[in-house]
């Protein structure tokens, strides 16, 4: 009787033993369910974050930091801007608009690896029908305004400043229904549209023009949206025309 007693009480401690190891791996898998179904909460909320996000930048505004002094004195180094997407995506782009916008043939890669525009902050000065042209290292633009023809010259004095703008004189040229003609209101201190050879579209030719400083009219499609208020610093709010 002694040795039933002596075996049921092992018995007894064996199944303890076996519920509290049980009960352990049950917490250990409810916890593995439980992290599993963070992650995936987790997951799917980042992956909703980032949808919005680009919604938001593809359709109704960003927000730009200005990086450098290209549009002194309308943009300071630094300020950050309230960028509409909305409006250029589905309407127009008007001449003296201020915009964001990337060149043809510009590119940075992310990591090595990615490849991502880089935005420049410019004017529009060039809309489709306006004609350019450089002469004596000075661009120009041409335009119809109340049937009279406006020649505008974009830099006087760029030629004896600075070697970048309008590297070699080119003949009028009429921009075509998707071409546009930006620049910085800096206008000796900014490579934009009149960085060009008059050949084309960011296509360099027998000039020595390199193809990453080739710039030229830019398409409706590298303009990424129109620039409406500086939002900080906070004591600098205001409107940008």
């Amino acid at each position: 009787m002694d040795g039933n007693n002596g075996n049921n009480g092992l018995n007894q401690e064996v199944k303890e033993e076996a519920e509290q190891i049980k009960e352990i791996e049950d917490k250990v898998a409810a916890r593995k369910k439980k992290v599993g179904k963070e992650i995936k909460e987790w997951i799917i909320a980042l992956a909703a974050a980032v949808v919005i996000v680009v919604v938001i930048q593809s359709f109704l505004f960003r927000i730009i930091r200005v990086d450098g002094q290209s549009m002194e004195t309308t943009l300071h180094n630094g300020e950050r801007l309230f960028v509409t997407v909305t409006d250029v995506r589905f309407g127009d782009v008007e001449r003296g608009d201020v915009v964001i916008c990337h060149y043809p043939n510009r590119e940075t890669k992310f990591l090595g690896i990615f490849n991502y525009e880089t935005f420049f902050v410019k004017r529009v000065v060039g809309v489709p029908g306006d004609t350019v042209y450089c002469a004596n290292g000075v661009t120009h633009v041409m335009y119809d305004q109340d049937g009279e023809v406006v020649d505008v010259a974009l830099d006087e004095n760029y030629a004896q400043y600075f070697t970048y703008g309008c590297p070699y004189d080119y003949d009028a040229y009429q921009l075509g229904e998707d071409e546009y003609f930006v620049v910085g209101d800096n206008r000796y201190n900014s490579h934009d549209s009149r960085d060009w050879d008059g050949n084309g579209q960011g296509n360099a030719t027998g000039n020595d023009v390199s193809a990453e400083n080739n710039v030229g009219p830019i398409s409706k499609s590298m303009i990424v949206g129109h620039v409406r208020e500086v939002i900080w610093p906070l004591g600098d709010i205001r409107a940008v025309h």
